[in-house]
């Protein structure tokens, strides 16, 4: 069949019906289908689409009412419009019955050419309007499926954007919470919005106290600081800055790294306090070196003078002209070995060789000075308490021992009140030996506390700054370091002395 043309579908059992129908009906837009039967006409629906079926009721077989039924029971023709034909003697009676099962009009033989003519052509406009709104309809859900596909298309893609980019994340979480440098990030408005495990150590607050808070109202102390002045100077300049801090409250020394971005800045704290604290030991154990030098280069043209000077007063004081100033050359001669002393102190911090060392016990070392330091303590009303650990022997220069624990013990004891004990102990931590003397005196403030071991440098009035000197240096002579804790209940300093490998029992 043409498909440009309209398909019309004739039944009727009288072939000279079927001839009118077609002397009226004939056109070059229409293509008129003959069946001469109900069941021709059912082959002829299941083979073709129609837009129009006029269908004869009384019929041979299946009669017309029997084969509208059928037609009407099939989905794809059940909207077919079907109108029926019949005599005008019969009209009545079979009216009802076709409408009950769809027809959507009656075409009463004989008909006339130009009334059936308008009918059949409004049932076409009508099927032309319906399949053009179908095909509408079609086009329509046609690009709504698509956009429906591209839409769904669009989710599956976003969504798989976004569990990628949530996998990142995760994994940058987990860097971020494995490293050991503190990380923190900052939003536009100076909020947290960010803070790894390594930032709670360091700071001792939890993340959940600190996002969506603003970082200068909970660490109002970084205000006027190097951190307020270099993190503005990143957010207005938009540029990476990186330099060194220091955090007051919690006495760390930092390396900063602040990197800004759109809508804020991301901060690396790098914790350099032992660092800083080696360059401050390698830098006060030059000053002992070239001091300890210095001593050793002159002290033999200054005792020399000295040691003539001080005979001379001996026997002066010996003479009976002298008697009456007996009290000033004695005075004198007090300053003299105080100067002599002072000197031995300076000798003390050259380098010695080792050949005063020996493997022996520092608790035995300890234990013989203990009635000279019990009694120090009596005349000031202070108690002691020691307690030894089991420790290893160690290659000691038992005199420099002596003098490094009288020198802290009494540094204790002078810095109590009456009534307050100091501690001494000794114990192993991992592979060192430890002696560590505590008091229960003042915290030490932190500029005396980096200025402590650097010669000449004293807090008392009559000090020479040169005790805790030479405790530094005699520790470094032990290949050992000295470490200070400070706070509101006491000062506790700490001797840790390496065990070389030929003396550790594991090797």
């Amino acid at each position: 069949m043409d498909d440009q043309r309209i398909n019309i579908l004739m039944v009727d059992d009288r072939p000279e019906n079927l001839l009118a129908l077609e002397a009226v009906l004939i056109s070059q837009n229409y293509n008129l289908v003959r069946a001469y039967s109900g069941e021709e006409a059912l082959k002829c629906v299941l083979k073709n689409d129609f837009a129009l079926i006029l269908l004869d009721v009384q019929m041979p077989g299946l009669d017309g009412f029997e084969t509208a039924r059928l037609i009407r029971s099939r989905k794809k023709s059940k909207n077919v419009p079907i109108v029926f034909i019949t005599a005008i003697n019969q009209a009545n009676e079979f009216v009802v019955q076709g409408y009950k099962l769809g027809a959507m009009d009656y075409i009463i033989k004989p008909f006339h050419p130009d009334t059936l003519k308008i009918k059949i052509e409004l049932y076409i406009s009508i099927y032309r309007d319906r399949e053009n709104l179908e095909k509408l309809v079609q086009a329509r859900t046609s690009d709504l499926s698509a956009a429906n596909k591209r839409l769904q298309q669009e989710v599956m893609e976003r969504i798989e954007v976004s569990e990628r980019l949530a996998k990142s994340n995760e994994r940058i979480a987990s860097i971020l919470e494995s490293t050991t440098d503190a990380f923190f990030a900052l939003d536009g408005q100076w909020r947290f919005i960010y803070v790894n495990s390594a930032a709670e150590r360091l700071w001792g607050i939890t993340r959940e106290k600190l996002i969506g808070k603003i970082m200068w109202d909970e660490f109002p102390e970084a205000i006027g600081t190097s951190l307020e002045s270099e993190y503005y100077k990143a957010v207005f300049r938009q540029k990476a800055v990186h330099f060194e801090a220091f955090l007051p409250v919690m006495h760390r020394w930092v390396e900063v790294h602040a990197y800004p971005y759109q809508d804020g800045l991301s901060v690396y704290f790098h914790d350099i306090s032992e660092r800083k604290r080696a360059e401050r030991e390698i830098a006060r154990l030059d000053r002992l070196d070239l001091v300890g030098e210095m001593a050793a280069g002159i002290a033999h043209e200054i005792r020399n003078p000295m040691t003539t000077v001080r005979g001379f007063l001996q026997l002066l004081g010996t003479k009976k002209e002298c008697v009456k100033y007996q009290e000033y050359y004695s005075l004198m001669i007090d300053e003299l070995d105080r100067a002599n002393s002072i000197i031995s102190e300076f000798l003390s911090l050259a380098r010695n060789n080792t050949n005063d060392f020996k493997l022996q016990s520092l608790n035995c070392i300890i234990n013989v000075l203990m009635p000279l330091i019990t009694a120090d303590a009596i005349k000031s009303d202070k108690n002691i308490i020691a307690q030894y650990g089991d420790i290893q022997d160690l290659l000691l220069n038992e005199q420099e021992i002596r003098q490094i624990v009288l020198n802290l013990t009494r540094n204790g004891l002078e810095a109590m009140p009456s009534g307050k004990i100091l501690t001494i102990k000794t114990y192993m931590e991992g592979d060192e030996v430890v002696l560590s003397v505590q008091d229960q005196g003042k915290e030490i403030a932190p500029d005396i506390l980096n200025k402590m071991g650097t010669p000449f440098f004293t807090t008392k009035n009559n000090g020479t700054g040169l005790g805790l000197a030479t405790c530094y240096s005699i520790a470094n002579r032990h290949n050992a370091a000295i470490s200070v804790e400070t706070g509101p209940a006491g000062t506790t300093f700490f001797i840790r002395f390496k065990i070389p490998n030929e003396l550790r029992p594991d090797l």
